[in-house]
């Protein structure tokens, strides 16, 4: 998990103007391919922050697993 943080933090640091979820994507497939058990968050807009739930869960934001939240990214992308 913290080799998973250290390429989001990464991410963060080179957002460009066309934001291609390189990382994420990446921390997802990684997590299917493994099967790990992990939900995550995703909260959009200006803000934006994707949250891998374990302790930290706000009920005001949609759960994902790695697999639904990937098909999220990827239909966003085509929109």
């Amino acid at each position: 998990m913290k080799q998973e943080r250290k390429e989001m933090d990464k991410q963060n640091k080179n957002k460009g103007s066309t934001k291609k979820y390189k990382t994420i994507k990446w921390v997802l497939k990684q997590q299917i391919e493994k099967v790990t058990k992990t939900l995550w968050t995703w909260q959009k807009g200006n803000n934006e922050q994707f949250t891998c739930i374990y302790k930290n869960y706000n009920d005001d934001l949609p759960i994902y697993t790695p697999t639904q939240l990937l098909k999220e990214i990827q239909d966003a992308n085509t929109n």
